[in-house]
Parts: structure tokens; C-alpha cells; sequence
């Protein structure tokens, strides 16, 4: 009896499965979609004679196709274009703000960088300019500061459009980690959120912290510091990314490997290419082949063209 009633169970999940599959074919042919759905936030950008909306994954319209374009849901917004200019609807389709701005990007720590004409400032959620546009450049907020321009140079603002940091940088980066990096003459260093010079400018290039680690370019190559700014890992790699869960891709010559924090190569530098790790893998291309690699180093290589279109879709 229990035999025959798991058979069952697994027959009517097998249907279900089945008929979500061709729910989702169906919207897909209908909407004209050239791509698998792919949903992000619980929502799925789908297009109908060129206009953009979004379906859930129970195969619902909750946003009809009345966009030139819309971006995926970041949170609980997402931005939306029509003719050329710019705004940020919620999940349920209100406006936060109306398609106005020549750009904006997604809201970070409660506001969201928004541009008019040249100038940028910003909005918060419920679409008020709490920083009017003025500037002819800017960043978005993080650790609570902004970078923005003023005079071809670069400070700090705080989420009042206090200035926090006199605009006297060639170039700078936001606050990562607590850390900022500056440029002043081609020479990279970093500064604190109080403005001060807490790792000298020396570097040819520098990135911002992540995982407490950063990589600076030293004689053409690239190594990584700590917060201290003591070298942790010898500059000789040709590029290094950002470190995420204990591991940064390296780029040594024109082949991609895998370090940890320690500076072991974790897959010696050996791939055509290697893409960001998400959710603890990263597609790969080696040899004219595609496949995934899990940050141990371990393969999952592509058996056949169809399955290289899926790790590519995926992506």
C-alpha cells in the first residue's frame, strides 16, 4: 500500500511539474520570449510586441508588458524605461517614480542615484529628490557616504548632502569595508570615512576591500594587501577580482585559475576563461569547451551543444 501510494505521489508531482513547464512554454511562445524565463525576486521579465513586463512563478501577469524596457527586480524595485527616459516601480506595478530621469540606478542604503540632464543627486523610496540633481557626477551610497565631483575632483557626501570629504581626489572609489580608494597623480591609497590617509597613496591601481582583503598593482602586477596594508599575497599575478567566501579568480598571462586568501592556487591559472562565482560556481571555457567549477576546482564540463546553450542561458 505505502509501494503504491508513493507511486502515486510521484506520478501527480510529476504532473504538476509537467503542467508548470507548460505554463511557462505557453507564456514564453506567447510573449515572443527568444530565452528560457528567468526569474529573479520571484519574477520574470517577459515582452509582447516589444514592450516589457513581468510574470511570476506561479505564471501570472503582475505587470503587463507597457515598458520600452525594464532591468530585473533588485529587492523589492526594479527600473523601467520608457522612450528614453528612466524610473523604479515596485513588485505590485505602482511607480516609485515615474519614467523622468535620464538615468537612475537601483536604491543602495535607502537611495537611489538618479540623473537629470548632466547633473545627478538623488531619491529615496518614495520618490522625493532628497539631493537634488547638481552634480556632474556621482556614486551611489555605501557605509553611508556617496562619492560625487565637484570641479573635475572627487569627495564624499554624507545622506543629508553634507560634505564629509572636500572634493581633492583624481579618482576614488565608494566605501567598501569602511575604506575608501583614492587616486591623487596616478597614485592609489586608501582613506577612512573620517578623510584620513590610513594606507599611503603608492599603488599603481587599487581595488576596494572585500572579505577585509584588496588588490594593488605593484610593478605592473597585481598582489593583495590587509587593512594594515601589509602584503599578504606577493604582487605577480596580471589581474586579481574581488575575493567572495574565501576565493578570488587570478589572471596569470592569458589563463584563469583560483587562489584562497592565503595566496594558494586553489585550480592553478589554466582556463580561456572564468567567469564570477554565483552560488558557488562559476562557468568556465577551456579548450573550446564550456563547462561549470565549483571553487574547489572540481568540473562539470558540457556534454553537448545543448547543454552549452543551458550553461550559457543560465548565465
Amino acid at each position: 500500500m505505502k509501494t503504491q501510494y508513493l507511486l502515486n505521489a510521484l506520478a501527480a508531482y510529476r504532473k504538476v511539474i509537467l503542467l508548470l513547464m507548460l505554463v511557462f512554454f505557453a507564456y514564453a511562445m506567447a510573449f515572443g520570449q527568444e530565452e528560457s524565463l528567468r526569474f529573479k525576486e520571484g519574477f520574470a521579465k517577459i515582452s509582447s510586441q516589444g514592450k516589457f513586463g513581468f510574470i511570476d512563478n506561479k505564471g501570472i501577469i503582475q505587470i503587463p508588458c507597457i515598458y520600452d524596457y525594464v532591468n530585473d527586480f533588485e529587492g523589492e524595485y526594479a527600473i523601467v524605461r520608457i522612450k528614453n527616459k528612466y524610473g523604479i516601480i515596485r513588485k505590485n506595478g505602482t511607480s516609485v517614480i515615474e519614467p523622468k530621469y535620464d538615468m537612475c540606478e537601483v536604491f543602495s542604503e535607502g537611495l537611489a542615484l538618479v540623473r537629470s540632464g548632466s547633473k545627478y543627486g538623488f531619491i529615496n523610496e518614495t520618490g522625493e529628490e532628497v539631493i537634488k540633481p547638481q552634480y556632474p557626477f556621482a556614486m551611489g551610497f555605501t557605509n553611508g557616504l556617496a562619492v560625487i565631483s565637484v570641479n573635475g575632483k572627487n569627495g564624499y557626501i554624507d545622506k543629508q548632502g553634507e560634505q564629509m570629504i572636500a572634493p581633492k581626489y583624481d579618482f576614488s572609489l565608494p566605501f567598501s569595508e569602511g575604506l575608501a580608494s583614492v587616486m591623487i597623480g596616478g597614485k592609489y591609497g586608501f582613506i577612512d570615512k573620517s578623510g584620513k590617509e590610513v594606507i599611503a597613496l603608492q599603488y599603481q591601481m587599487a581595488s576596494a576591500f572585500e572579505e577585509n582583503l584588496a588588490a594593488v598593482k605593484v610593478n605592473d602586477k597585481y598582489g593583495i594587501i590587509n587593512k594594515a596594508g601589509k602584503m599578504i599575497i606577493s604582487p605577480k599575478y596580471d589581474d586579481i577580482r574581488s575575493f567572495s567566501n574565501g576565493y578570488a579568480i587570478v589572471l596569470d598571462g592569458d589563463k584563469y585559475g583560483i587562489i584562497n586568501q592565503n595566496g594558494r592556487e586553489i585550480v592553478s591559472p589554466k582556463y580561456d576563461m572564468l567567469d564570477s562565482f554565483n552560488e558557488g560556481i562559476a562557468m568556465y571555457r577551456k579548450g573550446g569547451k564550456l563547462g561549470y567549477i565549483d571553487s574547489k576546482g572540481n568540473e562539470i564540463i558540457a556534454t553537448n551543444a545543448e547543454h552549452a546553450k543551458l550553461i550559457l542561458a543560465s548565465k
